[in-house]
This record gives structure tokens, sequence and C-alpha cells, in this order.
């Protein structure tokens, strides 16, 4: 029975040292391979230092040459635009006998001797001034200002009051700028659909509340103020957005400011039922310029006839000529209605049933003003863009009729000339 239980216990301790081993073995082996793995990434951060350092110091040297390169292009644009003023007030200078006689005739020979150059007579030199101007102007200020958005430009007036300050918002890479200017793209289309949404909801089945107005209102409100900072960034990295277009957002923002705080009388019932109609509507035809600008855009792009930031806008642009039958009725149309709701509020704010408020009489005045503006900014801009580009076509059309003609008479004197035939 003792050897029974001595065996018993031998199996027993060896059951346990083999159950202890097992762990501390598997243990051992874990705690080695994150010591390797810890050796590994300390070498690649301590490699990864050393990178980062060398990228600071190129960082530094980058932002360093783009501020000293600046200077050196602001100095040089202006001794360009001087020189071009200096020639033009010169070729405005009369080239008389008694002007010719004051020169110094010695002197000026003297120093053409030296420059190893033949005297020029005033004619030659107005030739060689004129030579001089138009390389001046076609070469030299068309290359400088092609490579103006490649350096860091100022923010603009508007940007410094936003941000408080003058931060740098130029984008240098062509990637980049595309990439954001195609992300202003997407923010126009999405909240111009949601604006058509909510506008087709709130005049149709949604009944009338003063908060979802508010809310709706807030929302053109930000909309347009984010517009206008993201277009004055694009201006900022050369996109050639037209003024008027810039001053139009402005415009729609103080007027959205204005209807956010219309307070829930008489007349704003009156007037609220028109604004969401006129809403969906702008917003439809926004959303219809969209597609038919990025289509055309893309086109004149992979032609090479137009800018890589050129944007979609709100209203009628010159390369825009081609969808003028179909786009003009919807614009014109929009146009009106501006006009009609300048009309209705003017209405309103002389009528003190509607609006028993004084001080609200002369917003609604105002209202009314800012409306009439936005029309006649689009008319007077349609109008404009439609006359240049007819003017632009007008040699195209006279050398058609030209030819038109020459084939004409050319045809009658085959005709004339040609010998009758009897049986």
């Amino acid at each position: 029975m003792a050897a029974i239980k001595q065996f018993q216990c031998g199996m027993l301790s060896q059951r346990r040292s083999c159950s202890s081993s097992v762990p501390t073995t598997m243990f051992d082996i874990g705690v080695q391979g994150l010591i390797q793995r810890w050796e590994i990434l300390s070498n690649e951060l301590n490699l990864f230092e050393q990178n980062h350092q060398i990228y600071l110091s190129k960082l530094e040297e980058i932002e360093k040459l783009k501020k000293e390169h600046r200077k050196e292009f602001n100095i040089i644009q202006k001794k360009v635009n001087k020189l071009s003023k200096l020639i033009e007030s010169f070729k405005t200078i009369p080239d008389d006998e008694q002007t010719i006689q004051t020169i110094d005739k010695s002197e000026l020979a003297r120093t053409h001797r030296e420059n190893g150059k033949e005297i020029e007579t005033p004619e030659e030199r107005r030739i060689h001034l004129q030579k001089i101007h138009e390389d001046l102007i076609k070469q030299r200020s068309n290359y400088l200002e092609r490579i103006a958005y490649t350096l860091p430009q100022p923010s603009e007036q508007y940007l410094r009051i936003i941000l408080g300050g003058d931060l740098p918002v130029s984008i240098l890479d062509k990637a980049d700028q595309w990439r954001y200017k195609e992300s202003y793209e997407r923010f126009k289309l999405r909240v111009t659909l949601v604006i058509m949404i909510i506008s087709l909801l709130m005049c149709t089945i949604l009944p009338a509340n003063k908060a979802l107005d508010a809310l709706f209102h807030f929302l053109l409100v930000w909309y347009y103020c984010t517009l206008t900072i993201r277009e004055s960034i694009l201006v900022v990295n050369g996109s050639k957005i037209q003024l008027w277009w810039r001053l139009h957002h402005f415009i729609a923002t103080a007027c959205a400011c204005i209807v956010l705080l219309w307070q829930s009388t008489e007349s704003y019932k009156l007037f609220r039922q028109q604004h969401y109609i006129f809403s969906l509507y702008i917003s439809y035809v926004q959303v219809l310029l969209y597609y038919y600008q990025r289509g055309l855009l893309y086109r004149l792009r992979a032609l090479g006839y137009s800018d890589e930031l050129q944007i979609t806008i709100e209203g009628f642009h010159s390369w825009m000529l081609r969808g003028l039958t179909f786009l003009a009725p919807f614009l014109i149309f929009g146009y009106l209605f501006q006009f009609y709701n300048a009309y209705v509020l003017y209405n309103l704010s002389i009528t003190p049933s509607a609006e028993p408020n004084s001080d609200w009489r002369i917003v609604l005045k105002i209202l009314a003003i800012i409306f009439f503006i936005l029309f006649l900014g689009n008319i007077i801009t349609m109008f404009m863009v439609i006359r240049r580009k007819i003017r632009e076509r007008i040699p195209d059309i006279q050398w058609l009729q030209h030819r038109y003609e020459s084939f004409k008479t050319l045809l009658l004197i085959r005709v004339r000339s040609a010998k009758p035939f009897y049986r």
C-alpha cells in the first residue's frame, strides 16, 4: 500500500509540474514577441523622428522661400505696372519740332555711341516704345497674372473680418484647389435640394408655424453666409467669379435675415405662401442650372476653353449662350417673380391694416427695395452678357453674309452666261 501511495504522489507531482511549466513557456514566448515588436517599433520611431526634423527644416525653408518669392513678385509687378503707365503717358506727348529741339542732340549721340547703337528717329522711337508696350501688356502682364495664384495671396477684407485676422487661405496645390471647388459645388447642390424639398412641404402639407418658418429662414441665412465665405476663398485662389454674383449672395443674406426677424403679423401671413412658392421655384431653377452648367463646363474644360476653377452660378453666363433658348424663359420668369415680390411687399408696407407697426412698414419698404435690386441686377447682367456675345458673333455673321452674297452673285453669273437650249 505504501508503494502504491508513493507512486500516486509521484504521478500527481509530475502532473503539477507539467501543468505549471506549459503556461510559463507560453508567457515567455509572448513576452519575447512583444519585446521584439517594441524593438522594431522603437527603431522606426527613431527613424521617423530624424525624418520629422528634416521635414520641419524643409517646411521652414519652404515658408521662408514663399514669403521671399512673394515679396519679389510684388516688387516686379509694381515695376511692370509703373512702367506701363509711364509708356502710356509718353505715348500721349506730341512729337513736334519744338519738343525735339529741346533735347541735347550731342549728348544723345554720345550716349548711343557708348551703347554701340545707332541714333533712332522720333518715329522709330515711338514704334520701338509701342513694341515694348505690347510685349509688356500682352506677354509679361499675362504671365504675372497666371502665376499670381501659385503664390500665397492676401485675404480679402471680408475674410479678415470673418476669420478674425489675416489667416492664410491660399491653396497652392492644384489638386487641392480642384477638390475644394468640387466640395463647394456639392454643398450648393445638396443644400439647394434640401431648400426645395422643405419649401414644397411648407407650402403644401405642413401647417403654418412660425417656429418652423424661423428654422427654414435660418437655413437660408446660414446657406448664403457660407456661400459668401467659400466664394471669397475661391476668389483668393484664382476663381473668376463675377462681381454681381458675389454681391447677389450678400444681398440675399440680408433679405433672409429680414424675413427671419419678421414678426407673425397679418403682413407676414399674407406674404408667407408667396415666399415659399418663390423659394421652391428659385431652388428648382438653380438645380436645373447646376446640371446644365456642370455638363457644359466639363466640355469646355476638356477643350481647354474654360478655367479649372470656373464654378456654376445662379444666372446666365457668357459660356451658356448655347442653352439660351431653353434656360432664358426659366430665368426671366424668376426675375419677374422677384419684381412681383417687391411690388407685393411695397403694397403691404403702405397698408396700415396689414402691418400696424410703423417701424416694420419701413423695414418692408427696405425689403421691397432689396427684391427690386435683385431683379434689376439679374436682368441687366443677363442683357449685358447676351449683348456682348452677339457683338462677338457679328463678324462671323457678316462673314457668312458676305459668303452668301458672293455665292449668290456667282450663281447668277453662271446662270446668265449659260447658253439657252432650244429644240
